[in-house]
């Protein structure tokens, strides 16, 4: 029986592209999912160690694959956030004393990816500066969990991060889990953890505002670490939470209270007359992305207009109609992007207004 290497050798595929028939997605909420994620090196397959043209192609071809998540984009916004977080984080390592200062994500769709990328660059940067070792933890990455009424609730999602056992006598069959808070803080001391990423912070409902905002302050007044909150809406969500828990004398309304927390926001990037070079350099980048046998190169442009009536400037839904109609042009052996192909995809947001201009 052929394993899964003489088939890829068959196939045309050589040893420098066959780690993709093995890629398997990280699961960023895990210690070792983001590591991996930090280290690895996207790279465009060259077309030389390919499958030849006109060969018939598989959804593991390396290719397929690969423009699945092709090298990510730097948009303008995502950009100006990372050099944002990154002069704020310089700051805070080297701050002594006092609440080491966070941060917010809001805006349109693509929050997450700035959350990553964020903690991607910190954490590399990190690496450069000494050995990763199996206890060394810098950056530790959480969503909200859908209830969180109390600190068992929020102790878990870092728990799982590093794959820590929270459930009572498994021998028993009794699978419910405790409060991991103090088992949390010890780990995240000893792996000495200096920023948390928060994404889905939308998800906190009023009634749990105090109770979050209660443990993120409780975190950070016991470790030395910033704290990025992620999610949409999420300016007013951490106002407000910071609000109620603050408990000063003076009443505040929602309105009345601003926090100090530095804001990155993600917008849909517009295409009109003067504001056309955003668009134009995030079409450029993936012009540059594609691994396709027919490209012509900056053909992209050419539809300039029509993309941006597809997506309404949205990346997420840019990514997924590019992404899409690669791996169809690959499928039906077109090899390149047209209009046909990008017309028989679906996406969102089809025809809409750009609403943050």
């Amino acid at each position: 029986m052929m394993d899964k290497l003489d088939i890829a050798q068959r196939a045309g595929v050589t040893d420098s592209t066959h780690q993709f028939l093995h890629y398997e997605p990280e699961l960023l909420t895990e210690r070792d999912g983001f590591n991996a994620f930090v280290r690895r090196e996207r790279k465009k397959p060259a077309l030389a160690d390919c499958a030849p043209l006109g060969t018939e192609v598989t959804d593991t071809d390396p290719r397929m694959i690969y423009h699945g998540e092709m090298i990510p984009v730097m948009t303008p916004d995502v950009a100006q956030g990372i050099k944002d977080a990154r002069r704020t984080l310089r700051t805070n390592r080297f701050r002594p004393l006092g609440k080491r200062m966070s941060m917010i994500i809001d805006g349109c769709a693509g929050k997450s990816v700035l959350l990553l990328q964020i903690g991607r660059a910190y954490q590399g940067l990190l690496e450069t500066e000494r050995r990763p070792d199996s206890v060394w933890t810098p950056v530790v990455h959480i969503n909200v969990p859908p209830r969180c009424e109390s600190n068992l609730d929020w102790s878990l999602p870092f728990a799982d991060f590093f794959g820590m056992d929270h459930t009572l006598n498994i021998e028993k069959r009794n699978y419910r889990s405790t409060d991991m808070t103090e088992p949390v803080v010890h780990h995240m001391k000893e792996s000495r953890t200096s920023l948390i990423l928060i994404d889905g912070v939308d998800r906190i409902h009023d009634s749990e505002l105090s109770t979050a905002f209660d443990y993120f302050d409780s975190l950070q007044a016991r470790l030395r670490v910033s704290i990025i909150y992620c999610g949409r809406d999420a300016t007013d969500i951490v106002n407000e939470g910071l609000r109620r828990h603050g408990r000063s004398g003076r009443p505040h309304t929602s309105e009345q209270f601003r926090s100090n927390l530095p804001v990155m926001t993600i917008k849909p990037i517009p295409f009109r007359k003067g504001l056309e070079e955003d668009w134009r350099s995030v079409l450029k980048a993936y012009d540059k992305n594609f691994a396709l046998y027919n490209h012509v190169p900056e053909s992209l442009l050419h539809f300039e207009q029509f993309l941006h009536e597809r997506t309404g400037g949205y990346m997420d839904t840019l990514d997924q109609l590019l992404c899409q109609t690669a791996q169809q042009a690959i499928e039906d052996g077109t090899e390149a992007i047209t209009e046909e192909g990008l017309n028989d995809m679906i996406v969102g947001r089809q025809d809409s207004e750009d609403d943050w201009t």
